[in-house]
């Protein structure tokens, strides 16, 4: 081949590199927006003496069941999910077992566009039912955060929780409830529970209060007895997308930034060598003296 045709080819591959990288990279955000349509579901376990389950969704119009949630244990919150909005039955089966069996639980969820809502298993395993949680969007107060309590202690009865040299969030809140959001100054924070039908029970957590954030306390039975304090981040700025929803069209085939770019230094660094090597022979031929 000829110093002329690989100088001709080069030159295309030249053009191509220019026409690739001035594709835009398309980024996870532009591919994985909710639909204006979707709401925002969660869920949550929170009966001390109920062992893991599989949770499932039947939606009221067309009646298609799926798995949403496997093996979901006490105090476990799992992210929020976009799911299409209307009127869904929750059926709780044991971990593991056939779709087909009796669930152990059911209830109903109606999903509002736009809004997000945790639907929670509470209470002992001889009491327990099903509850939905309207959760807030809204955006607080400037330089603040959101803070609620939601009780899923059995041993703590009744409890109190306040921030130290800050405002209480709750002054009593009994078993399998969950209180108003409190706006609280965005910082640094040590929320402390009290229970006041035993007051010997008590605990504490740290927290950081975001501004602008929405923070859920989840109040649990420790394994080894005493009360547990646990954080859950809502949202990390309110009025957007729940935090650690699974955003719609986000999964296996969702384009990954990464990978974009990955391809695109590729195509780059092929480009940059094939106009090397173009300029290479061109400046070869232009020094190479004339046969005679």
């Amino acid at each position: 081949m000829n110093a002329a045709r690989i100088a001709r080819r080069l030159s295309a591959m030249a053009v191509a590199f220019v026409a690739l990288t001035a594709v835009p990279v398309l980024t996870p955000a532009s591919a994985s927006t909710p639909v204006a349509t979707d709401a925002f579901l969660r869920g949550a376990h929170f009966s001390p003496d109920t062992a893991s389950v599989d949770v499932y969704l039947t939606a009221f119009s067309g009646g298609t069941t799926n798995l949403w949630l496997s093996g979901v244990g006490y105090g476990d919150v799992s992210a929020y999910r976009p799911i299409t909005s209307g009127t869904y039955a929750v059926s709780m089966r044991p971990h593991g077992a056939s779709a087909s069996n009796p669930p152990v639980l059911t209830w109903t969820v109606n999903l509002r566009p736009g809004s997000a809502y945790t639907a929670a298993a509470v209470g002992m395993s001889n009491q327990l039912r099903g509850v939905v949680v309207a959760d807030t969007l809204k955006a607080p107060p400037a330089g603040s955060g959101l803070v609620r309590v939601i009780q899923a202690s059995s041993r703590a009865g009744h409890v109190a929780v306040r921030a130290q040299d800050g405002p209480v969030l709750t002054a009593d809140t009994a078993f399998g409830s969950t209180t108003d959001y409190v706006a609280v100054p965005s910082g640094r924070w040590t929320l402390n529970a009290q229970s006041s039908t035993q007051p010997t029970l008590a605990g504490h957590v740290g927290v950081t209060v975001g501004s602008a954030s929405i923070t859920s306390v989840v109040l649990l039975d420790g394994r080894a007895g005493g009360l547990v304090l646990r954080t859950v981040l809502d949202a990390a700025g309110a009025g957007g997308v729940p935090s650690g929803s699974v955003l719609a069209g986000g999964g296996g085939t969702a384009p990954h930034q990464g990978a974009a770019a990955d391809r695109l230094v590729a195509w780059a660094g092929l480009g940059c060598a094939a106009l090397v090597f173009l300029w290479g022979i061109r400046s070869r031929r232009r020094v190479s003296p004339s046969r005679p």
